[in-house]
């Protein structure tokens, strides 16, 4: 359960926070598939076994995109998974706990996400080791709220949720500390692959990549030279556009998207606040496009977990952090 292997598979599905769960009809369409959900920023795919060609389609993409992390989903026997890992799976994911398969899958080495939505199933696969389990049939099962609810004794896992997941519905999933991440197949519907509508999809995982980061501009922080002049600015500001004033230790607002601050914060000019549904999702979105981060400015909340942190670059005399809202 600790190889490097698994580490990297479940991080990446971590970092990326969803999963495109597809039935290929026809092992023709795998590869122009696979390059559609690339370029959309989805490099990952789980292919269900639904059908008799769906370990031809993982191999086909594997040997096509090695880059590309590849699982087999509906895995319902051991055979299957020795048929999977041949092909080329790197992780597997089964509908329900199967103890014989969980265990074929510990013993060959290679990530398992099993379907787990009773306390009895997540106590099972708990004492094999396992902290990570899919949320199955997710909204019909309640969605976010059942998810809380089962992790309020399990503290230590998280879930994968699949069933009914839409663009729309991604932030409200991933905002969740307690969702890994989201399954589904609403950035490459069924009939989008029959047409061979390749671009239609890419726009659509573009989409569901958004739909995940949840970037968005928060407030604008101005630098002042003094206590006094911050609170002067945030007042004044707050007059003209009839927004309320907020008194702060470090800063002053103005309603709560303009901050004018009494000490030096970084930036030459001020810092500007990107909020993100997670810190680690989008440090891990922006890293893969060659953006680095001051690790000297990291925030911690309570329970030690990353709210906020300064990249390295400047932006016309601007620091610019990101923030985790809710």
């Amino acid at each position: 359960m600790n190889s490097k292997e698994e580490i990297d598979s479940v991080e990446i599905i971590k970092n990326i926070g969803i999963i495109p769960v597809i039935n290929i009809p026809n092992p023709t369409l795998a590869e122009p598939l696979a390059k559609a959900l690339s370029d959309g920023n989805l490099p990952l795919i789980e292919v269900t076994l639904r059908n008799d060609s769906a370990l031809e389609s993982i191999k086909r993409i594997k040997e096509a995109y090695p880059d590309m992390l590849v699982g087999a989903g509906t895995v319902l026997s051991c055979e299957q998974v020795e048929q999977a890992l041949e092909a080329g799976a790197e992780y597997i994911v089964t509908p329900g706990f199967n103890p014989k398969v969980v265990k074929k899958c510990l013993d060959s080495n290679v990530p398992v996400i099993p379907g787990c939505v009773t306390p009895a199933e997540i106590e099972a696969g708990r004492e094999m080791g396992l902290r990570i389990f899919k949320f199955f049939p997710s909204e019909q099962l309640g969605g976010v709220k059942t998810i809380k609810e089962l992790c309020g004794p399990y503290r230590d896992i998280s879930f994968v949720a699949t069933s009914g997941i839409t663009i729309q519905n991604i932030p409200s999933y991933l905002a969740s500390e307690h969702v890994a991440a989201v399954g589904g197949s609403c950035m490459a519907p069924a009939e989008l692959i029959q047409d061979e509508k390749w671009q239609e999809i890419t726009s659509l995982s573009r989409a569901a990549v958004r739909a995940a980061l949840g970037y968005k501009l928060m407030h604008v922080g101005v630098n002042g030279a003094s206590a006094a002049e911050s609170e002067t600015n945030a007042r004044r500001f707050s007059e003209i556009f009839d927004m309320s004033y907020k008194k702060g230790n470090r800063s002053d607002f103005a309603g709560t998207a303009v901050e004018f601050c009494k000490v030096p914060f970084p930036g030459e000019k001020g810092h500007i606040a990107i909020g993100v549904l997670s810190v680690e999702r989008a440090i891990a979105d922006l890293n893969r496009r060659g953006i680095s981060f001051r690790e000297d400015m990291r925030t911690l909340d309570a329970k030690g977990r990353l709210v906020a942190i300064y990249l390295e670059e400047e932006i016309g005399g601007f620091a610019v952090h990101l923030i985790k809202y809710e």
